[in-house]
């Protein structure tokens, strides 16, 4: 016997989905624009687009792409992508591992070949606005911030 329809997936929320299968945005504390600079990295596109022209829209998957360096310009084991403005700050971890032979080649560095990112997540319901975006290096008193430009929330 065959039931219709079991084929179908059920009717389930998008903010559920992001919590169980994929990093999600959630609020940061930490003081972003007191650490150190330290690293290099560059956020290069967002959903595909040259990050300089970049919107994103709360509630919805946003991916982030671009490449990341720690202050020994060795790939870090992670990093935290943070959105930091005055009234509120978001992060995600982040991980590199994509290949990058552009960024090895004009560094002089062959260790930072697996440089390179493409994180996808669930940005929840921010407020519009401008968002300053860093990586975040390391943790606590041995942690450091590469600046990588700003990004607008909002509906476009």
């Amino acid at each position: 016997m065959t039931l219709a329809g079991c084929y179908r997936q059920p009717p389930i929320s998008d903010e559920g989905i992001a919590a169980a299968t994929e990093p999600a945005f959630a609020p940061y504390a930490g003081p972003v624009s007191d650490l150190p600079a330290g690293g290099r990295c560059s956020l290069d596109a967002v959903d595909g687009k040259p990050a300089q022209q970049a919107r994103v829209r709360p509630r919805a998957w946003v991916t982030f792409g671009g490449w990341m360096a720690d202050a020994a310009d060795a790939v870090p084991d992670g990093a935290t992508l943070v959105l930091n403005a005055a009234a509120a700050s978001y992060a995600v971890p982040i991980v590199a591992g994509g290949e990058r032979p552009d960024v090895a080649q004009a560094f002089g560095k062959p260790a930072l070949l697996r440089s390179g990112y493409n994180q996808r997540a669930w940005l929840p319901a921010i407020q519009p606005g401008s968002y300053r975006v860093f990586l975040v290096y390391g943790r606590d008193n041995a942690a450091s911030a590469c600046a990588m430009g700003t990004l607008v929330a909002g509906a476009p």
